[in-house]
């Protein structure tokens, strides 16, 4: 497929313009557009956004990725069509919430790296990651939290009760810890996880314990599935480790938290297809 790369900016094709509707309970809803768009393309969550960017972004071939993304069965099952768009098209998105104008410059260690700018009030922001992306987003559209001190564990348990059109929620939990969190959307996830990898106030006694995470997704009418997540490394501005699909025998490294996030999704999404194998 062809893609358009006029308009009235040079290099206009290298910007996305984000549309936020609604940040309610800290679920990202919106719309994206791009010039090479016949219409915007509307999300129901973050996970959503980044699937259908990445998408646009290997159909523009900018930015190039450095790595491909690692999946479970080889077979990415994400993302809708994409259309090429006529000049009469294009239209500027208004967004109910916020409006952002996104570039992302580099796709390294399968993460983005890259600018925001607020179109409301001129301030930008540069991200060396997916995950500082997502911080910014969240402290901008008034939510967000500094998490100064956590348990210092390196393993959590995360159980995701609901799966539905990319939109997961759920609890984390430790063994060190009585309570279960509750998440509802990705940011309350990293968040949660961000918890349990952030070190302990100084003096403070760390506990020898160790555990997998384990996530289990349930995808409509298909699932569970349970993951064992392993984040092993913060490195590059993100997160680095394993995730096993248990039920399908199935473990592959992650780069980042995006990476984790897609792997997720991925394996939601091909889950009918592998039931109906024979």
């Amino acid at each position: 497929m062809s893609i358009a790369k006029t308009g009235a900016l040079q290099d206009s094709y290298k910007y996305v313009n984000i549309a936020i509707d609604s940040f309610d309970g800290r679920l990202l809803q919106g719309r994206i557009y791009h010039d090479s768009l016949e219409e915007e393309i509307p999300f129901g969550c973050i996970s959503e956004m980044a699937i259908c960017l990445e998408k646009l972004f290997d159909e523009l071939r900018y930015p190039m990725k450095s790595v491909d993304q690692r999946t479970f069965v080889g077979i990415k099952h994400v993302g809708p069509s994409l259309r090429c768009a006529d000049e009469a098209g294009k239209k500027r998105l208004q967004g109910k919430l916020a409006e952002f104008c996104l570039h992302v410059k580099y796709r390294f260690h399968s993460t983005w790296q890259g600018d925001i700018m607020d179109l409301r009030n001129g301030g930008t922001y540069s991200f060396q990651s997916f995950l500082e992306l997502m911080e910014y987003m969240d402290r901008s559209l008034g939510h967000g939290s500094d998490i100064m001190h956590g348990l210092g564990k390196r393993m959590c348990e995360v159980a995701v009760r609901n799966f539905s059109h990319f939109v997961m929620g759920g609890d984390v939990s430790h063994p060190a810890v009585d309570k279960r969190m509750d998440f509802c959307n990705e940011f309350d996830l990293r968040e949660e996880i961000g918890y349990m990898l952030n070190p302990l106030p100084v003096g403070a006694e760390e506990e020898k314990l160790i555990v997998p995470r384990t996530v289990t997704v349930s995808a409509g009418n298909f699932g569970p599935a349970t993951f064992v997540v392993r984040i092993l490394f913060r490195r590059n501005a993100t997160w680095q480790g394993t995730i096993c699909w248990k039920e399908k025998r199935c473990q592959v490294s992650f780069r980042s938290f995006l990476e984790m996030l897609l792997l997720m999704q991925d394996a939601a999404l091909c889950s009918e297809a592998w039931d109906e194998e024979p």
